[in-house]
């Protein structure tokens, strides 16, 4: 069985995981003497959070036992995870629970003031506006870009156009596009000596600007070849 949410699970499906786990544990209880000192909680099946410490831990071990080349290094980094889980029970997980079970309350019942301020939140907070406009990959590494990438790129001022009236130049990701047709996508400019004379035209734009206000040079530019 391959790690998956439970809530990905279809109904036989989290049937059979959860009978997979609680024998898994079972043996977990004797091969590592768990019930001495209740190291593991009898109530454990009741703690969510310790399910999925519990549910990764078993995964990772089959992962590591049943690999082409088993890794002695991989099995002692198992093993010190579970002592790390295991010492995190009574404190963070069952706290209080040695003596019984405490049942805790249902968060989103009790505390609606709660879920308001955590809906209020901005999760994305202090990540780059890069980031955000490329996903996880980052910037582009290929010579084309989809144009509804470069407007929020542009819209977040992480690519800046060389100028109103030459909107089809764009400096972005530390190098220049250009978009050849209206609709179509942006390519880079791969010509050193075409990306030089952008510079070159941003350059007398910005001190023609500097002083009198951004004229109009579509002069200062030819297209790529």
């Amino acid at each position: 069985m391959s790690l998956t949410e439970w809530h990905s699970m279809s109904v036989a499906e989290r049937d059979t995981a959860w009978t997979e786990l609680r024998g898994w544990v079972t043996w977990l209880y004797d091969r590592y003497e768990l019930a001495v000192e209740s190291r593991l909680p009898d109530c454990w099946a009741e703690h969510p959070g310790l399910i999925e410490e519990l549910w990764a831990l078993m995964l990772w071990r089959h992962e590591i036992y049943s690999a082409a080349q088993p890794s002695g290094q991989a099995a002692r980094y198992w093993h010190i995870e579970l002592r790390t889980v295991i010492a995190s029970t009574a404190s963070h997980y069952a706290a209080g629970c040695r003596t019984g079970h405490v049942p805790l309350g249902d968060l989103a019942a009790q505390s609606p003031e709660l879920q308001a301020r955590w809906a209020r939140a901005d999760p994305w907070a202090r990540i780059p506006p890069l980031t955000l406009v490329m996903g996880a990959s980052g910037p582009s590494t290929s010579d084309q870009l989809d144009v509804e990438a470069m407007e929020r790129a542009i819209s977040v001022g992480e690519a800046r156009p060389l100028s109103p009236s030459l909107p089809e130049y764009v400096r972005y990701a530390s190098t220049w596009w250009w978009l050849a047709e209206e609709g179509g996508d942006w390519a880079k400019v791969t010509t050193p000596t075409f990306a030089a004379e952008l510079d070159a035209a941003a350059e007398r734009l910005k001190a023609a600007s500097e002083r009198c206000g951004e004229t109009r040079h579509r002069s200062v530019i030819r297209s790529p070849r």
